[in-house]
């Protein structure tokens, strides 16, 4: 797929996964990147984003130089061996929020490959964070600065929006897509999870939907949320949430 693809494309469009070594709590090594992959690619996904985490520097995950080395060493042996089959994996990494307010930053080393995105995540129902809607909304100002859009990942996960779900409307009324995770919508997050996102969905406020895709037991697929949308709404409004349209992708 050429990188100045645009509109619609014969699969479903990821761009929300940890299916590249990187020392997170996604694929541990090439192998299971390759057939986590392979699920994505069974599923229906064409393109897929590898994006490991970049957390704050005090919780698990910190975007350290040693895990940006382990991802660029795991991420062109699995891009390669999935290539063979017809899947265009890219790279990307998903943000905490915080790391694009406290200082400077290159966002471009954030960037989703291909695009104009950064993927900016909620913080998760696990995290008590004062002002979370607001401090994705900070991040999203900063990346909108730079010339970039935010898209705003899992917001169904945060307690902030679980406790007032119409505190995100200003976010996607900026232009800000809202990326909701497949398995929100089909409980697997559990009941809360799962109520907001389709209240989300009800409000017109969601852009796109991603797998979040951890390992075995959380595959790369979005197939099963895609067909339960489709159930709800039918196929014309549950198309763009999952084709990639929704994406800025570069010109």
């Amino acid at each position: 797929m050429p990188c100045g693809y645009r509109g619609r494309i014969r699969g479903f469009v990821d761009v929300h996964s940890h299916v590249v070594p990187s020392g997170d709590d996604g694929a541990a090594t090439v192998q299971e990147g390759i057939e986590l992959c392979q699920i994505a690619f069974d599923a229906g996904t064409r393109v897929l984003f590898a994006t490991p985490h970049a957390h704050a520097a005090w919780d698990t995950f910190p975007r350290t130089s040693g895990r940006v080395d382990i991802f660029e060493r795991a991420f062109p042996r699995v891009r390669d061996a999935v290539a063979e089959w017809g899947l265009d994996l890219r790279r990307g990494w998903e943000v905490y929020p915080s790391l694009l307010t406290d200082g400077p930053v290159d966002l471009d080393t954030y960037r989703l490959e291909g695009t104009r995105a950064v993927l900016v995540e909620f913080p998760g129902w696990w995290l008590r964070i004062d002002d979370a809607v607001e401090l994705v909304a900070a991040a999203a100002r900063r990346v909108e600065e730079a010339g970039l859009v935010p898209l705003l990942a899992h917001p169904e996960r945060c307690r902030a929006v679980a406790d007032d779900p119409t505190s995100v409307r200003p976010l996607a009324e900026a232009g800000w897509p809202l990326c909701l995770n497949g398995p929100s919508l089909t409980g697997d997050h559990g009941t809360t999870a799962e109520r907001i996102a389709w209240r989300l969905l009800d409000d017109g406020v969601v852009s796109l939907v991603a797998s979040d895709a951890h390992g075995f037991g959380r595959p790369p697929r979005v197939d099963t949320a895609y067909a339960t949308v489709e159930a709800a709404v039918g196929r014309e409004a549950a198309t763009p949430l999952f084709d990639g349209s929704a994406v800025p992708w570069l010109a």
